[in-house]
């Protein structure tokens, strides 16, 4: 597929992750701090004979509801329903205070319970003309609920299964909670298959926005973890649960900020997936493309490693003209053959915090992100996600703090593209 052409602003970050207050705290991450531990925790089948499953997974990560979501019927939503909620709440939010950097952290905790929230009348509101599109990724999504009604209707008598599971069990259950709880009233879809998933809901964000069917869009991606879903995770990582969300919208002339640079899609050949990867990174950033191959050495984040001022496998620093790249894959061997190109510096999204499934591309954008918001402009790195049946994607996120033009990835295979996303 080619890529898209036009570029868009984040103008907000949703974070709802394990051992991560913040948009400032997952950036050390990216630069190389050690992630948190994983103990092993057990997961059992109810009213099943499958044996209980012993996993190394984060504890369950808490939705913190914000205050500007109305809490009735909170309690009858799925986890990963709530932790998409409450991701997609905060970066939009974000939004109507123009460029994110830098991002204030998450919302705290409401101590007396979700259902107790009541509606606040100064909510996020829109802040870009058209309708609001929800792109969500996931992979996880209604699976414990289907599988606990399937279970229900082998062992009970028809209609004892409780009403509200059914709903429930619905596959587009994130999208759709974001788009009725938050008032939005653009389409909204639900991508799923492996880590390229994440970054094809960006793409898709990007299409709607550029066909005049959104004047904006958040877009997430996030995973829960339950004996149903662990048979589909990769056995080296750990399972990972959360949620993050991009609010994103159209570029405005000479605005600093944060922006996602052209996206593309392709299937790569199985038989060397690596060669192909490192020529797709290599088209996507040349040198000399007109802002620095990585992010400007900076103060470093407050819990970076002290000891090492680019710790191993963080993205700060870097050759000039070798861009840092995030990638999201469950080959590691893929991940070592990037490294090893030329000192390229490179951060591995499931071997820091773990596999998302689905959600694993839109999660390394949005590490990114959090990235770039953490460094003085300009800054940029590459995303990249790339599944074992081939498919992959790419984008570039980058920040700057003057008007400035893209980066035109593609060389001579298409124009430039000037910092308000039109076409030259």
């Amino acid at each position: 597929m080619s890529p898209v052409d036009d570029c868009l602003a984040v103008r907000g970050l949703g974070l709802r992750l394990p051992g991560v207050a913040g948009a400032a705290e997952l950036a050390t991450l990216v630069a190389g701090a050690a992630p948190p531990p994983a103990p092993v925790r057990r997961f059992v089948a109810p009213e099943t004979d499958l044996a209980p499953l012993d996993r190394r997974t984060y504890a369950p990560v808490a939705p913190r509801i914000p205050a500007s979501v109305a809490g009735r019927g909170l309690r009858a939503l799925p986890a990963e329903s709530l932790l998409a909620l409450a991701a997609a709440a905060d970066a939009d939010a974000m939004a109507p205070g123009g460029p994110p950097v830098p991002w204030p952290g998450t919302f705290p905790p409401d101590p007396a319970g979700a259902d107790s929230v009541e509606p606040d009348p100064v909510g996020a509101g829109l802040v870009e003309a058209g309708p609001a599109a929800v792109l969500w990724a996931s992979s996880s999504a209604g699976l414990a609920e289907y599988a606990t009604i399937c279970v229900q209707a082998a062992t009970m008598e028809p209609g004892l299964s409780s009403p509200i599971i059914g709903p429930a069990s619905a596959f587009n259950g994130p999208a759709a909670t974001v788009s009725i709880r938050l008032g939005l009233d653009g389409p909204n879809e639900t991508t799923t298959g492996g880590c390229a998933a994440g970054l094809t809901a960006l793409v898709e964000a990007a299409r709607l926005v550029a066909d005049g069917e959104a004047g904006r869009a958040l877009v997430g991606g996030s995973a829960t973890v339950s004996r149903w879903s662990l048979a589909g995770l990769a056995e080296e990582f750990v399972a990972a649960e959360g949620a993050a969300c991009l609010a994103v919208a159209p570029c405005r002339d000479g605005e600093p900020g944060i922006r996602l640079g052209r996206f593309r899609r392709t299937s790569l050949d199985r038989s060397d997936l690596a060669a192909q990867c490192r020529a797709l990174v290599r088209a996507a950033r040349p040198a000399g493309s007109g802002r620095t191959a990585g992010p400007v050495p900076a103060t470093p984040p407050a819990r970076r490693t002290p000891e090492r001022a680019t710790p191993a496998g963080g993205v700060a620093g870097g050759p000039a003209g070798v861009a840092p790249v995030v990638v999201s894959t469950v080959d590691s061997e893929l991940v070592e053959a990037l490294a090893g190109e030329a000192g390229r510096q490179v951060w591995h999204l499931e071997r820091s915090l773990g596999d998302f499934g689905a959600a694993g591309g839109l999660l390394a954008a949005a590490c990114a992100v959090a990235y770039c918001a953490s460094v003085p402009a300009p800054a940029s790195l590459l995303v990249l996600a790339v599944e074992p049946s081939g498919n992959a994607a790419i984008l570039e996120v980058f920040s700057w703090s003057a008007p400035t033009s893209s980066s035109g990835w593609w060389g001579g295979h298409s124009p430039p593209v000037e910092a308000s996303g039109s076409h030259t």
